[in-house]
């Protein structure tokens, strides 16, 4: 039986004057140890003929969701975009909803897939609330009876953040259910959500950096797997 083919996101990237893209390892080994292959994609060349060669999406973690594609000016200077990379995931995410095939979305993958279905993003946790979470491990709490329950069997979860952008209640896009959150200073950030129609997961953190510190974070694995299994 030939192993899934995952189609991956990859960041661009100027390196000494050239253009660049750079894909994670951590990305790479996650999905080859539960047993995926990735699947590089960098722009909208030959995208159809990837979509329907593929057998799952892996929305990978980046720069920000530029404000404008979710009907904002721009409000903080720590806001950096890649329009190109907002171009090509916006029109993955319409091609790819489709073919009802399985979707993993991670940190700015999360973001983007709200945007790409009508929702809005807090554009600086730090402007906005006064609380960090980029670099940081935090507890986040997780709905009963859904799909990221049933894969980690727990009803919190330890995880890393390396984000300063984030979807909360008013802003979420109709398409999704909430599935884990982060309540800290007086508010409530939405780390978690599914789609009530497909197999579609999104985090807001980064587990195929779990592994980095097991003492502290919770194994996420199963969420690799879940995507290569569905993706058969």
């Amino acid at each position: 039986m030939k192993k899934p083919l995952i189609l991956t996101t990859a960041s661009n990237n100027t390196v000494e004057n050239m253009d660049v893209v750079r894909l994670n390892h951590e990305y790479v080994n996650a999905l080859v140890q539960a047993g995926g292959v990735p699947l590089p994609i960098t722009s909208t060349f030959g995208l159809e003929e990837l979509v329907a060669l593929s057998d799952g999406l892996l929305l990978t973690g980046g720069l920000d969701v530029a404000p404008d594609r979710f009907g904002q000016a721009v409000l903080n200077d720590t806001v950096v975009c890649d329009p190109r990379r907002d171009e090509l995931e916006l029109a993955l995410i319409r091609a790819y909803w489709q073919t009802g095939k399985p979707v993993l979305a991670i940190c700015r993958g999360i973001q983007i897939l709200n945007v790409a279905f009508g929702g809005t993003l807090i554009q600086d946790i730090p402007a906005w609330c006064g609380a960090n979470h980029s670099g940081t491990v935090h507890p986040v709490a997780v709905r009963e009876g859904s799909l990221l329950h049933r894969l980690t069997g727990q009803r919190e979860l330890s995880v890393n953040s390396y984000h300063h952008q984030c979807i909360i209640a008013e802003g979420l896009a109709p398409n999704f259910v909430p599935t884990a959150v982060w309540t800290g200073s007086g508010v409530t950030v939405i780390e978690a959500m599914e789609a009530a129609d497909r197999p579609a997961l999104a985090v807001q953190w980064h587990p195929e950096r779990a592994y980095l510190d097991p003492a502290h974070l919770t194994d996420m694995s199963p969420l690799f797997r879940w995507l290569v299994k569905e993706a058969k």
